[in-house]
């Protein structure tokens, strides 16, 4: 074959070599290039997105535990605050209360006291104007005798001298006006719980402070 048709036979395979790389490889090539920096642009994405979905499950497990914390806190702070009530009034129970009833019966006094007390509120019910037959009810230490015995003659009389019984309470008195069905207790139980008013926030002040 002649130089000349060799050298024209090999300039078409260089144009069809040419071609095929100009209309095949090159966009191939420019293809993968892409689908690589997509590949690589999607990854970034996902580490991303990885990253911000972490941190926010590690913020909102975070503020689950603080507020799961907080929550223990307050019912841990309530429940003392409940267990140190309940201390208190079983002090108050065992300590406060007998005490103060012993200290009360024992102001209240014998005989003698309980007949002055008699006379007291007779003289009161008298003074108020109020007519009516009176039973007293005396503590259970004493008999109707013995306080009949330490009351004058004119109480006697407004008692109607068979109105006196024994009645519950430790110490003090309980008076019924009859006309009124009114009961006016002087009890150890009614001056306990005036007294306790008054002083059972001294108490607690003093005691548990």
């Amino acid at each position: 074959m002649p130089e000349e048709t060799l050298e024209r036979a090999h300039d078409r395979i260089q144009l069809i070599c040419e071609k095929i790389r100009t209309e095949t490889l090159d966009p191939a090539r420019e293809e993968a290039e892409r689908i690589i920096d997509e590949a690589h642009k999607e990854a970034a994405r996902i580490r991303e997105q990885a990253k911000r979905d972490s941190e926010k499950m590690q913020t909102e497990l975070k503020k689950s535990l603080e507020e799961e914390k907080r929550i223990f806190s307050s019912s841990l702070e309530q429940a003392s605050k409940q267990a140190f009530e309940v201390l208190k009034q079983r002090i108050e129970t065992s300590l406060f209360n007998p005490a103060l009833e012993s200290w009360v019966v024992e102001q209240m006094g014998g005989k003698k006291e309980t007949a002055s007390l008699i006379d007291t509120v007779v003289h009161a019910i008298d003074k108020e104007g109020i007519k009516s037959d009176l039973a007293v009810k005396i503590a259970a230490r004493f008999t109707p005798d013995e306080i009949a015995a330490a009351l004058s003659k004119q109480i006697l009389e407004q008692l109607k001298n068979g109105a006196i019984e024994v009645g519950d309470q430790k110490a003090g008195i309980k008076v019924l006006i009859k006309a009124k069905r009114m009961m006016l207790e002087v009890t150890d139980a009614s001056l306990k719980e005036l007294i306790a008013s008054f002083i059972r926030k001294d108490f607690r002040r003093v005691f548990f402070a």
